[in-house]
């Protein structure tokens, strides 16, 4: 409103003078000049300072809201967004927004259409809902789209450009002290719908980190890197043939690399590889023609080179096939045992200390689950599944002391394997929640509850289990109009985070 009531005074100011000039009165020109340069020097009105918002929804349950309470007023909204009713697109997502206010399409779709329709000043309410949600997504697209030009110049908008490194700073922030896992969002069927999120285990706070579409099958962090390789497989709406893309997330900034697609994967491995103090992504495929092939993955432009002479991937590693995915850890560097073909063990030794390690009441070790703190000073692990293919048996998790031996029992339920925050607290998935765990007084100190299905970078067991859906599925099969529950094949140079469009000329402008 300053800009207006700006302009409107220069106007009263105008007539004022008219009048005055017409009575014979008035000032001389050079005085009338001078006045003129003495307000033109007061520049444009300051920017006004926008407050940045928590990072993030405060729940996985909160990304669900294509059927959440807004649904029918945002199903209105994208009805007049078609037809180009920017006054009807306005009305339908405040609607939709007012009944679920973690809507975060609908409050994009609120801020642009108002922005469209010249209502500038009520631009940053909604904008910020969704960058907060999504910076990544939204965040970044408001400071580039052709939309939004004319509100960015106003002092609100030039508030919201200069707040832009403060989000970038607080998303940084938040990503950091995160864990990630794989959650699958309330209702979708067959439990899937899968994407990586990122938990705020400070200050109960989750935060999207990819756009598949919900087909996400596994991630796999890179060691001395601030970024995580994913897979996402998915058969499409009309064949049984998968589609497999590999595609990498910074999680210092929430960026998406350009993702690659696979053709005629029958199985594949991924594994980082640090090679003379270069990281290097690469992914072996087997298909059902030909040989097996390997290709290093450039997540940077979203290419693939083929290896002539591969070396085998070890170490932690990803590994997919229609039965299921799993990240893979055997063998564990420090850490020596019998390991079985199911990867457990009855005992451990830990190579530092030579000090021999058994869980309690002669329960086997999960070996995919063994983890070492940064530190290396603690060994964490939980105990096998028994019967193997009762996922809803409990299952214990025990952190050890390299050097003395001592074990001690930091929890039990329906555990995945656990992650290190940091030298003194664990994050271990239990059910539909991530649980973080004190060592030191083996207390639970916090459980961020998701309110969907949560797992640990994995979704699937490692070995096929007769009630197991298929890995390869349509996410969701009865909402095969949802973009955010599906996307088509991507060429590996597009982006495949379309935004939704205000129109036809918004969406050019944002792509």
């Amino acid at each position: 409103m300053r800009a207006f009531a700006l302009d409107r005074s220069w106007a009263t100011a105008l007539v004022i003078a008219v009048v005055a000039a017409a009575c014979g009165g008035g000032r001389s020109p050079a005085a009338k000049r001078d006045d003129a340069a003495a307000v033109g020097d007061a520049g444009p009105a300051p920017a006004i300072p926008v407050v940045v918002g928590a990072m993030g929804l405060d729940s996985l349950a909160a990304f669900g809201w294509r059927s959440g309470p807004g649904a029918a007023a945002f199903a209105r909204a994208l009805i007049a967004e078609k037809s180009g009713d920017l006054v009807g697109v306005e009305r339908e997502a405040t609607a939709a927004l007012a009944a679920d206010p973690g809507h975060l399409e609908a409050a994009w779709l609120v801020a642009v259409a108002r922005a469209r329709l010249g209502r500038t000043d009520d631009v940053v309410a909604p904008l910020a809902i969704a960058a907060a949600g999504d910076w990544p997504k939204w965040g970044e697209r408001s400071l580039e789209l052709n939309a939004l030009a004319a509100f960015r110049a106003t002092p609100a908008g030039r508030g919201w450009v200069e707040a832009a490194e403060p989000y970038r700073a607080a998303l940084a922030a938040t990503l950091a002290r995160s864990v990630v896992v794989v959650g699958a969002r309330p209702g979708t069927s067959g439990g899937v719908g899968r994407e990586l999120y990122a938990v705020d285990v400070d200050h109960d706070r989750w935060v999207r980190l990819t756009r598949s579409g919900g087909v996400v099958a596994g991630g796999l962090p890179a060691p001395e890197a601030p970024l995580i390789a994913y897979v996402t497989a998915s058969t499409g709406r009309h064949g049984a043939v998968p589609t497999v893309r590999v595609g990498t997330v910074d999680r210092s900034t929430g960026r998406v690399g350009r993702e690659v697609t696979l053709a005629d994967v029958k199985s594949l491995t991924l594994g980082w590889r640090v090679k003379a103090g270069t990281l290097s992504l690469e992914v072996r495929v087997t298909g059902a023609r030909g040989p097996a092939r390997s290709f290093a993955v450039d997540w940077r432009h979203g290419k693939l080179t083929t290896l002539a002479k591969p070396a085998p991937i070890r170490g932690e590693r990803l590994e997919l096939s229609a039965g299921g995915v799993a990240v893979r850890r055997l063998p564990i560097a420090s850490v020596t045992a019998d390991w079985d073909e199911r990867g457990t063990a009855s005992a451990l030794r830990l190579d530092r200390s030579g000090k021999v390690i058994a869980a309690p009441g002669g329960a086997l070790i999960d070996g995919e689950t063994v983890a070492l703190s940064a530190d290396r000073a603690r060994v964490a692990f939980v105990t096998a599944l028994e019967p193997p293919c009762d996922a809803a048996a409990a299952r214990e998790l025990f952190a050890v002391e390299v050097t003395s031996g001592r074990v001690q029992a930091l929890g039990r339920g329906a555990l995945a394997a656990p992650t290190w925050i940091d030298d003194d607290r664990l994050a271990v998935v239990d059910g539909d929640a991530v649980d973080v765990v004190a060592v030191a007084t083996g207390k639970t100190v916090a459980t961020i509850r998701g309110g969907a299905g949560v797992s640990t970078l994995a979704v699937g067991p490692r070995r096929r289990c007769d009630d197991e859906p298929p890995l390869f599925a349509d996410p969701d099969p009865g909402d095969p109009g949802d973009p955010d529950d599906w996307t088509e094949p991507v060429d590996a140079g597009a982006s495949p985070d379309a935004p939704p469009p205000i129109d036809g000329a918004a969406t050019d402008d944002a792509r």
